[in-house]
């Protein structure tokens, strides 16, 4: 028995190597063209070198690997499950005496390593990467035009948009600038020649001085010429802070649980301030009304006086609104429950493909795949809806985030249950 065990279980091992692989690369090129494609098309890579370009892809790859595991590692199982149900060795397996316990055990210890290996990935592998990422993005951009001026071409970046003619490195001939305000106007800058250099490479604030320039000043709202003016010589400063991509900067995803549980111990001390000094004030205005309503009754106050004192005291009140709240304190506490939840996935999606040992089906792996897409597809939206509420509840956000995994282990467990009492 002891030989027979361990052959069922390097078989089902193997069988789930095999379908995992095919799974992760599935799921890899999905996030890999829904993720690294917009973001190589977002800050415009274009002038790069290949290797350059395949380095920068590397480093963000942990980006996505978090959800790439526990998908694939659903998918495997099923598939594995699924193709022995199918052919009937799970039926002649069980009909030798051999427990599915033995069945299950190597693909939920197979789960447990994965549940590891995906919860390194998101603490330790993302957070490293993503500082070595940032910094060679800042480079990169402040290395490369941020406008990538070609001749007789036309760039948009923002709300700017630059016309021109011939252009030989910073120098740029027959140049027309269009900017869009914030306010009412619109401006229009033409000159002959110009040249842009950079003045600030970590916020990518760049020069165009101008030769002989003319500025028109248009209004928005009705199109006529508000102003128009010449000049011997003219600067502009650009400012592109804003159009680099916010994955330039360390968000709460790309943070340590480490450092969350920090940085999430330093917002409930800011809020707790804040609440401390929300509920001082509105202390002193009950004091306030309370005065005045004592004073009205002893008649030691004026009916003016009384009313202009409620009127300050309310209006006090109500500036100070509903007491603060913790938003950040929310979004981070939820990012660093998505670790564990995310982690922790890779066991719970195989618990529960392992009631599918108890199923006949035709088509074994391809109604595995089916069913680990649909079951996919259902946790992501369930994680995604439960990001989404965090901000709807005044409680800790750990168990809504867990919420979706909590879930669906309860239906496994029922499952199984339900097909035991069957047999």
């Amino acid at each position: 028995m002891g030989k027979s065990s361990n052959l069922l279980s390097r078989y089902v091992i193997k069988e789930f190597t095999k379908n995992f692989l095919v799974a992760f690369l599935f799921f890899f090129s999905i996030f890999f063209v829904n993720t690294i494609l917009l973001l190589v098309q977002k800050i415009l890579l274009k002038n790069i070198s290949i290797p350059v370009m395949v380095e920068m892809v590397l480093l963000y790859m942990p980006q996505f690997l978090v959800y790439t595991f526990p998908f694939a590692t659903l998918t495997a199982s099923s598939m594995v499950l699924g193709d022995m149900a199918s052919s009937n060795e799970l039926l002649a397996i069980r009909s030798l005496g051999i427990s599915s316990l033995r069945i299950y055990s190597p693909l939920v210890i197979a789960s447990i390593i994965i549940t590891i290996l995906t919860f390194l990935t998101a603490d330790v592998l993302q957070p490293y990467t993503s500082v070595i990422y940032r910094d060679k993005l800042a480079v990169l951009m402040a290395e490369m035009p941020t406008l990538e001026i070609e001749s007789n071409g036309v760039n948009s970046v923002g709300n700017i948009i630059l016309s021109n003619g011939q252009a030989e490195g910073n120098e740029i001939e027959d140049l027309l600038l269009i900017s869009k305000g914030e306010g009412r106007y619109n401006e229009a800058v033409s000159s002959q020649l110009g040249s842009m250099n950079i003045l600030d490479k970590e916020n990518f604030v760049y020069s165009l001085d101008l030769t002989s320039p003319s500025l028109l000043l248009t209004d928005s709202s009705s199109g006529f010429t508000h102003a128009y003016a010449e000049a011997e010589s003219g600067r502009i400063f650009l400012d592109f802070s804003s159009q680099v991509p916010t994955l330039t900067s360390t968000s709460p995803v790309n943070l340590s649980s480490r450092d969350l549980v920090k940085t999430i111990e330093e917002r409930n001390k800011a809020n707790e301030s804040s609440k401390a000094s929300w509920l001082e004030e509105m202390e002193k205005n009950y004091m306030k009304i309370s005065n005045v309503i004592s004073s009205i009754s002893k008649g030691t106050a004026t009916r003016e006086e009384s009313k202009e004192t409620l009127e300050m005291a309310t209006l006090s009140a109500s500036y100070l609104g509903d007491p603060p709240t913790n938003i950040y304190g929310q979004y981070y506490k939820s990012e660093l429950g998505k670790k564990f939840a995310l982690s922790i996935a890779c066991f719970v999606l195989t618990l529960i493909t392992l009631p599918l040992s108890n199923l006949r089906v035709k088509h074994g792996k391809l109604t595995g795949f089916a069913i680990s897409i649909v079951i996919a597809v259902a946790y992501w939206y369930m994680l995604f809806g439960a990001q989404l509420m965090i901000f709807n509840i005044t409680s800790s956000p750990y168990l809504l985030i867990l919420s979706p995994d909590i879930i669906i282990a309860t239906i496994a467990f029922i499952l199984l249950f339900i097909f035991r009492k069957a047999r």
